[in-house]
């Protein structure tokens, strides 16, 4: 009876005491090994103790649940398209390696806590490139609501600094490492103090300017929102910080509001439309971005606007009037463009502007294309469309409500096709997207907020 009992008779196991006993000893020794040992981690917060390439190899090349690169890109892409098919030469970290990417934010994360766009995050640096960088970064200027005045100067251009930090508290949820919640919580600090004062706008890295491009507005305050409203993911984020998040938000749902634009038309009625890309910090007034990005009223970046608009719950008249106004202008008849498409046509492969291109983009005849949306859209003559221009202009801005063709050089052109081919490939003068925001997501916000109009 005593040797069953201390068998441990199972249908499936039969373990003796002494193999119970070795058992026990072999997990204390792996124990008191593990426990004695100093994880790449501690190493690297401690400054009188050296971490080598092997444990950082160690450490950042382990894989784990992946976390979305999507949001990086149009930064990656930039970084990588002076290469042929945007390969580059160098190794690249798996989505899976999560804690490289991670350390790559880390280090490459600038004095002031924002970063430097269009860097490649999924680069595999060696310790010491990564440290060299980080001290040449040491001695950047700071940037608060202002333009970045160096070319490696914090901006939220490229869908930037907002992306790092969700990145960096998706990773501390399955790594726990400080450094990466730290990290992530100067990088909050800086958007905070990027808002400038006076306007609750953000600015860009094209012109010190309210910033539409690049969906900055809008991409910014959904990303502060979140902070307010995701308290497990952010829950590294103080009470105090998160109350300016929400006043930051709130100031900057009325930015858009005040920046929407409002134009009359050849017969005297004024109609609300959408927005520019850039808006003036002193007036909202629509302003020059490059020297292709003239005053208008712009497609792409409204489209995300109202996208993040549709997003609030419970939203004011004056959120659902400006949902309403902007939608129902895309769907007007002389707004869309009928029967034509973009088709790429093969030419000798060169680098224009520093991009790798075999093609150019033209804009052909098809009758059962898609309807396409000019990027920009004519304002009317009571604007001011020359003030802030980077050269001198040249050709005809277009009658109201008209396409808005620009080539650089503050060059007016007649149609797409007229523009460079640098331009017409290297940039979205036309987009379709406009038509599900029309045709489904609009009708379903109406429904859901109970809106007959």
């Amino acid at each position: 009876m005593l040797l069953n009992f201390y068998n441990f008779d199972f249908p499936c196991y039969n373990f003796s005491i002494m193999e119970i006993k070795l058992s026990f000893l072999a997990f204390f020794a792996v124990f008191f090994v593990l426990s004695c040992q100093t994880s790449y981690v501690e190493k690297i917060e401690d400054e009188n103790s050296s971490v080598g390439q092997a444990e950082f190899e160690d450490f950042t090349q382990k894989k784990y649940s992946p976390v979305s690169l999507k949001e990086f890109s149009d930064g990656f892409n930039h970084a990588r398209y002076i290469y042929k098919n945007s390969v580059p030469p160098y190794k690249l970290y798996d989505e899976e390696q999560i804690a490289g990417i991670a350390e790559n934010m880390v280090f490459l994360q600038n004095p002031d806590g924002g970063w430097a766009k269009n860097l490649d995050y999924q680069r595999i640096f060696t310790l010491e490139e990564l440290k060299a960088l980080q001290e040449k970064n040491s001695r950047l200027k700071p940037v608060t609501y202002h333009l970045k005045t160096e070319s490696h100067g914090s901006t939220m251009d490229n869908r930037n600094i907002f992306s790092q930090i969700r990145y960096l508290a998706n990773v501390y949820m399955q790594i726990p490492e400080k450094r990466y919640a730290e990290c992530a919580k100067r990088g909050i600090l800086w958007i905070l103090n990027a808002q400038e004062p006076n306007t609750g706008g953000f600015t860009g890295a094209d012109v010190f300017a309210i910033t539409f491009n690049d969906d900055v507005m809008a991409d910014v305050l959904s990303f502060l929102n979140e902070v307010v409203q995701n308290r497990e993911l952010y829950a590294f984020v103080d009470e105090e910080t998160c109350a300016r998040a929400q006043n930051a938000y709130s100031r900057g749902i009325e930015c858009i509001l005040k920046t929407q634009i409002k134009v009359t038309l050849d017969n005297g009625s004024k109609i609300l439309t959408a927005w520019c890309q850039q808006h003036s910090y002193e007036n909202y007034a629509p302003v020059w971005a490059r020297e292709f990005e003239p005053p208008s009223i712009c497609s792409t970046e409204s489209k995300n606007v109202v996208k993040f608009l549709m997003k609030i719950e419970n939203p004011s008249p004056e959120i659902q009037n400006a949902i309403i106004s902007a939608c129902e202008f895309f769907d007007r008849p002389e707004i869309r463009i009928h029967g034509k498409k973009i088709v790429k046509k093969t030419r000798k492969a060169e680098v224009l502007n520093g991009r790798y291109y075999d093609y150019e983009q033209v804009l052909v005849d098809e009758p059962s294309a898609p309807d396409l949306w000019a990027r920009f859209y004519a304002l009317d003559s009571s604007f001011d469309v020359v003030t802030g221009a980077r050269k001198t202009i040249s050709g005809t801005y277009p009658s109201v409500l008209k396409p808005v063709w620009c080539d650089r050089g503050c060059k007016y052109v007649e149609d797409f096709n007229s523009l460079s081919v640098e331009r017409r490939n290297g940039y979205g003068y036309t987009t379709s997207s406009m038509e599900r925001l029309i045709s489904t997501d609009f009708p379903a916000w109406k429904r859901k907020n109970g809106i007959s109009r």
